[in-house]
C-alpha cells in the first residue's frame, strides 16, 4: 500500500476551489448571507434580462407610422387649400357673371339708345318735307294724305321717345303705385285681342292691396312686352286652347307679378340666351323686348327670372315692397 503524501500546498488549493464554487452557486442562486460577499457579485442578479436590440421589421413599421402621420398631416392642408380655392373660384365666376350682365345691360341700353336716334332723325326730315307739301296736296285735293302722313310720323316719334325714356329712366319718375290696379288694367287691355284670338286670358289679385315704388310707365311697359309675347307663343300652338294667366302675390318682401302661358315652351339654347340683346327666334323681332324689361325690373331693385317647360312657360318679376 502505498503511503498518501501531505501537502499543506493541496490542502490549501482544495478548499479554494470549494469557496469559488461555493461563491459561484451563491452568485447564480443568491447569497445565503449577503452581506458577506461583495456588490459586484449581485451585479448580474441586479439587471433584469431586456431584449435592448431592434429588429430590421420593426424599424420599417416605425418609419411607414411616421410616413402615414405626415401624409395625412399634408392631406389635410390639401383639402384646407382645395376649399379655399373653391370658395375662391365661386366668387370670381359670380364676380364675372355680375359684370357680364352689367356690361350686356349697358350695351342694349346705348345700341338701343343709338338707333333710336337714327331713326328719329330721317323721320324729322320726312315730317318737315311732308309739310311743306301740305298746300300743294291741299290744292289737289290731297290733304288728307298729308294728315295721315303726319299723324303716323308723330306716332313715330312718340313710340321713339317712350323707348328712350324707358332705356334711362329717372328716380325722380318713381311713385307709390298699386300693383293690383296695374295688373287689372293690363288684364283690360289684353282682353278685347285675346278674344279676337282665342285665347282665355285670367287674372288672380291678392285680397291685400299691394304698393310699390316704382315708375309706372316702366312697369307697364314690361307686362305689356310679357303678355304680347305669351299670345304671340300661343298663336303657334295647337295643341290645346290657349291660355294666359296674369297673377300677383307677396313674399319675402317682395311683390310678385307673373305671366304664364300654356304655349310650347322655350328650348334649352334660347332660354341661355333669351336675356341677350338682339336674340330673338321671331321672323320680325328685334331681341330687344326681354333686355330693356329685365333691365327696368333691376333698376327698380327687383328681378326677372323665367321657368319653362312643354306647354308652360312663366316670366316672373318681383319688386320690393313700398
Amino acid at each position: 500500500m502505498e503511503a498518501k503524501k501531505y501537502s499543506p500546498y493541496s490542502q490549501f488549493n482544495t478548499g479554494l476551489d470549494k469557496k469559488q464554487s461555493f461563491v459561484k452557486n451563491q452568485t447564480l442562486a443568491g447569497p445565503i448571507n449577503p452581506g458577506l460577499f461583495p456588490p459586484f457579485l449581485l451585479i448580474k442578479q441586479s439587471i433584469p434580462d431586456h431584449k435592448l436590440a431592434i429588429t430590421k421589421d420593426e424599424l420599417t413599421m416605425m418609419d411607414l407610422y411616421q410616413e402615414k402621420e405626415i401624409l395625412e398631416s399634408k392631406n389635410l392642408e390639401l383639402e384646407q387649400e382645395i376649399c379655399e380655392k373653391q370658395q375662391t373660384l365661386e366668387n370670381l365666376q359670380l364676380a364675372i357673371q355680375s359684370a357680364k350682365s352689367d356690361y350686356q345691360a349697358a350695351s342694349a341700353s346705348h345700341l338701343a339708345a343709338g338707333l333710336a336716334h337714327e331713326i328719329r332723325n330721317p323721320l324729322t326730315t320726312i315730317k318737315g318735307f311732308i309739310q311743306l307739301l301740305q298746300p300743294e296736296l291741299h290744292a289737289a285735293g290731297k290733304q288728307e294724305f298729308a294728315e295721315v302722313a303726319l299723324d303716323e310720323l308723330n306716332r313715330a316719334n312718340s313710340l321713339l321717345t317712350e323707348f328712350l325714356s324707358v332705356l334711362k329712366p329717372a328716380s325722380s319718375q318713381k311713385k307709390k303705385i298699386s300693383v293690383n290696379n296695374l295688373a287689372e288694367s293690363m288684364f283690360k287691355l289684353f282682353s278685347s285681342e285675346s278674344i279676337l284670338k282665342d285665347i282665355e286670358i285670367d287674372i288672380e289679385l291678392p285680397d291685400k292691396e299691394l304698393y310699390v315704388l316704382a315708375d309706372e310707365h316702366g312697369i307697364k311697359q314690361v307686362l305689356i312686352n310679357l303678355l304680347k309675347n305669351a299670345i304671340e307663343v300661343i298663336e303657334g300652338n295647337q295643341r290645346n286652347k290657349g291660355a294666359i294667366k296674369l297673377f300677383v302675390n307677396e313674399g319675402d318682401g317682395f311683390v310678385h307679378i307673373c305671366v304664364s302661358d300654356n304655349g310650347k315652351g322655350i328650348e334649352e339654347y334660347s332660354l341661355k340666351k333669351i336675356f341677350t340683346p338682339f336674340y330673338t327666334t321671331k321672323t320680325d323681332g328685334t331681341g330687344m323686348g326681354l333686355v330693356i324689361s329685365k333691365q327696368i325690373i333691376e333698376h327698380h331693385g327687383g328681378e326677372m327670372t323665367v321657368i319653362t317647360q312643354p306647354f308652360n312657360t312663366i316670366f316672373k318679376f318681383s319688386l320690393p315692397v313700398d
